[in-house]
This record gives structure tokens, C-alpha cells and sequence, in this order.
């Protein structure tokens, strides 16, 4: 293949760049999973070359890093000096970044000034309760953590600046996502499924810890692979359903619904599936009831055959999956029956005491959480409360959580007036990305969704489209 091929594929084809970074990226890691100098020395190698871009053409260097921040995961599949490529991919583009604006001396916020003041009132909050965490001598490490996740909303500034080529390969991104989450969750639940890995084995290991993802035996072989950025799933979905609704014959979101259903089951999450019903009612204030009652039901259909297919093939032909639905159903009225539900519930003692002792203002970011756990009847202690509005309580204050709310509640306006005054061929898509928004507060209720990585990046998203006009049509 000589040069110009290959620049061919790489401008004409980058879905293709960005599945094989995917794909590459968790492979190669997996392998130097106990072969910690190797890994430093790929994450070297990465480093020198980003840095590279970043002095040659800062552009690229942003559409590869917002290319990172969306298909590398949880960030952790290569690491350098202690610190994951992420972070110094991060430093890197804002040194070269910052270095131009400098030169520069132009910044312009090109926002809506209701969302700039709360933007800027958000940003105050979050630097108060890093300042809170280290008076209050929590984790040095975890409280950077939390404040880098918080500060990702500064990426509008450059994302602002950049939004013409974040427009022009978003959809291939996240194409390269959607198949890539496919093939990654489904081969590690065939490696459980079929019997070839067995938990905790070394692939486990590797998938817990680096991914950060969890494997679950529900029985009759039927495995839950949990990852972070399966977070995406639910506002993808409802994006495909509100260009379904708009146009009922468009095969090819048919397949890419299907693909995310058949994520979204091996996930088996149910906090997903309440936040995914409950944007499909909201989708039904937007359309004929006629049109939204065919379409859901179309989609139900889809989703329980491939629930059924799914659990019969992995169940070697002897369920038809059915019963892990009662199970999660008759889990949602009594949490304690289930582990993940008894935790939860364990932790709320502690997580109502810690709120108490500064309501108000909050304990800062890194706050602990101790309970006594349901199985080993130890006490444990850790800064993921699982209950995502108290998590925001406890950090930043009841008053700091409204302020942060409020602004996520200003950007959702905007998308949803932009949805009335955008072209007709594009409001479908704006809908979708507006429900998408509401699902997020559903999923907060148990995930940090309003205020970790991904879903801040969801919002930096939705906070350029006043000043883009492409989609992800």
C-alpha cells in the first residue's frame, strides 16, 4: 500500500482510523497487561508523537484527543511516570494550546451569556470544593482526579474553536464507538459465556482494573459486562429512535438501534432501562401518538428478540432470558435483595451523616463514604457513593449542586429551542440529543452521569451546537 492509499483511507474513510485506535488500543494494552515497561514505552512513544501534532497542527491534535476521550475507555490502557496517557495528552495539547492563545491574545466564549454566568458560577463551585477537599485532607490523588473529570467543561473554549472539525468527524467517532463497544462487549461476553474465561482470571483482571469495567455471572451463562463509557448508550439510542420517528424506513439506523439494544443487554443495567423508557414517553410530546405508538412498539419487539436470542444461545438453548427481566424488575421495588442494591442501600447511613455536617456548602470533592458491607460485614470506605444527586450533596453543597444543575438546565433549553428553530431534516436529531439530556438526570440518580467524565463531555457537546451547523446525520 503506498502513501497516498493510505492517506486516502485516513481522510476518506477515518471511521476505519478510529475503530482500528479502538480495537488496537485495548488489545495491545491486554498484552502488556504484567509488562509494565513495555506499556510506559508505547505510552512514550504516543506521547512524543502527539506532542509533535500538537506543534505541527494544534487542530489535529484536538480532533485526536477528543477522539481519545470518547473511544479510549476509562483512559487506562497506557500509562507513563504514574500518570495515564489521557492526562498527559491533556497537558500536551493545553501547553501548545495555551501557548497560541497567548501568542494570539483572542479568546471569545461564543455562548449564551445565561450559560456563560452559570458556567462561570459552576466553575467557581468546583474550584471551592477542590479547595475543600484538600482543607479537609481528603486524597491529594483523588481529589485531582475528581477536579480533572469537573474540568473537562473547559474543553468549550477550545471545542469552540475547533467546532468545524469536531462537526466534520464526530459522527465517524462515534460510528467507530458504537461498533467497536459491539465487538469489545460481545467477545468478552462470548470469552465467559461459552466457558473459555472464568472468573477472576487474567482477562478479568485486566478488563476490571484497566478497562474499568465489571463481570457479572447471572446465571444460565448469561455474563453482564458493565463499562464506563456504556454511559453513551441511552441518549444514542434516544437519538436513533427520534430519527426513526421522523423517518421510519431509514434501514441503516435500524441496524446501528439494533447494535446498541444488543450493547444495552449485556450491559443489563437497570437504570438504563428506566432512563431509556422514560425518554421513549418524552418522545411522545414531540410526535403524532400514532407514528410514536408504531415506532416503540417496533422497538420493543427488536429489543425483546434480541434479549431472547441473546439469552437462548448463551443459555446453551435453555432460557429465553425472560426471567432476568422479573429479576431486575422485582429488584428496582426491593434493592436490598441485590448486592449492588444491598451496597447502595448500606451506604446511605453515612451519606446522609456526612451531608449533614455541611449542607450547605458541602465537604469538597474525594469525600468518603464508609459502610459495613453486605457480604463480608467489613467496613469499607470509598469516594463512589453509587447515588449520584447525594455524591453532589456531599461535594459541593447543596447550594453548589443547584448552581451546577441550574447551568445543565440552561444548555438543555438551548438545544430544546434550537430544536424549533434549526431545519426541519435536522430537528430530529436535536430532539434526540435534548432527550438524550434529560436521560442523563435518570441515570444520575445511581451514576455519576451529571458530572464525570463522559457525560461532561456529552454537555461540552451540546454547548457548541449554538454556533455549528452540521449534526451527526
Amino acid at each position: 500500500m503506498n502513501l497516498n492509499s493510505i492517506k486516502n483511507i485516513c481522510f476518506k474513510k477515518p471511521e476505519y482510523i478510529f475503530l482500528a485506535f479502538f480495537i488496537i488500543s485495548r488489545f495491545v494494552s491486554l498484552l502488556t497487561y504484567y509488562h509494565e515497561s513495555v506499556n510506559q514505552l508505547i505510552a512514550f512513544f504516543l506521547i512524543i508523537a502527539y506532542t509533535y501534532v500538537s506543534h505541527k497542527h494544534i487542530s489535529y491534535a484536538w480532533l485526536i484527543l477528543i477522539a481519545e476521550l470518547i473511544l479510549d475507555g476509562s483512559g487506562h490502557f497506557f500509562e507513563f511516570q504514574g500518570l495515564i496517557l489521557r492526562t498527559w495528552l491533556l497537558i500536551i495539547f493545553a501547553c501548545f494550546w495555551g501557548f497560541q492563545f497567548i501568542k494570539n491574545r483572542k479568546l471569545e466564549l461564543q455562548l449564551d451569556k445565561p450559560i456563560k454566568y452559570a458556567l462561570y458560577a459552576s466553575s467557581i463551585v468546583i474550584l471551592s470544593a477542590t479547595i475543600q477537599g484538600f482543607l479537609g485532607h481528603h486524597t491529594p490523588m483523588l481529589i485531582v482526579q475528581d477536579t480533572i473529570l469537573y474540568e473537562f467543561l473547559a474543553l468549550i473554549v477550545p471545542a469552540l474553536q475547533f467546532k468545524d472539525i469536531t462537526q466534520r468527524y464526530v459522527k465517524q467517532i462515534f460510528w467507530a464507538f458504537i461498533v467497536g463497544s459491539f465487538l469489545f462487549s460481545f467477545i468478552t461476553f462470548v470469552i465467559y459465556s461459552s466457558g473459555l474465561g472464568h472468573v477472576p482470571d487474567f482477562y478479568y483482571h485486566w478488563f476490571r482494573n484497566i478497562a474499568g469495567g465489571k463481570i457479572t455471572d447471572l446465571g444460565n451463562y448469561f455474563f453482564r459486562i458493565v463499562l464506563p463509557e456504556h454511559l453513551f448508550l441511552v441518549p444514542l439510542i434516544l437519538i436513533q429512535i427520534a430519527e426513526l420517528l421522523n423517518k421510519q424506513k431509514d434501514t441503516n439506523r435500524w441496524i446501528i438501534l439494533g447494535i446498541l439494544f444488543s450493547i444495552l443487554i449485556v450491559d443489563f443495567t437497570r437504570i438504563y432501562f428506566i432512563a431509556m423508557a422514560l425518554g421513549f414517553m418524552i418522545l411522545a410530546f414531540k410526535y403524532s401518538f400514532s407514528r410514536w405508538l408504531k415506532i416503540s412498539t417496533i422497538s420493543l419487539v427488536v429489543f425483546l428478540l434480541l434479549l431472547m436470542s441473546i439469552s437462548f444461545m448463551s443459555s446453551r438453548f435453555n432460557s429465553i432470558g425472560l426471567e432476568l427481566v422479573g429479576l431486575k424488575i422485582s429488584q428496582i421495588s426491593a434493592p436490598q435483595t441485590d448486592l449492588s442494591g444491598a451496597i447502595r442501600m448500606a451506604m446511605l447511613p453515612d451519606i446522609f451523616a456526612t451531608i449533614q455536617q455541611n449542607p450547605l456548602l458541602g465537604s469538597g470533592l474525594a469525600t468518603m463514604v464508609t459502610y459495613q458491607d453486605p457480604m463480608t460485614k467489613e467496613l469499607v470506605s470509598r469516594t463512589q457513593f453509587d447515588w449520584g444527586y447525594f455524591e453532589m450533596i456531599a461535594e459541593l453543597g447543596i447550594l453548589g449542586t443547584l448552581i451546577f444543575l441550574i447551568f445543565i438546565v440552561l444548555i438543555l433549553k438551548t438545544v430544546a429551542n434550537l430544536a424549533y428553530r434549526i431545519e426541519i431534516k435536522k430537528r430530529p436529531f436535536y430532539i434526540g440529543l435534548f432527550v438524550g439530556g434529560i436521560s442523563l438526570f435518570i441515570i444520575n440518580i445511581t451514576s455519576p452521569a451529571l458530572f464525570q467524565g463522559f457525560g461532561i463531555l456529552y454537555l461540552v457537546y451540546l454547548m457548541t451546537l449554538k454556533s455549528a451547523d452540521a449534526s451527526l446525520q
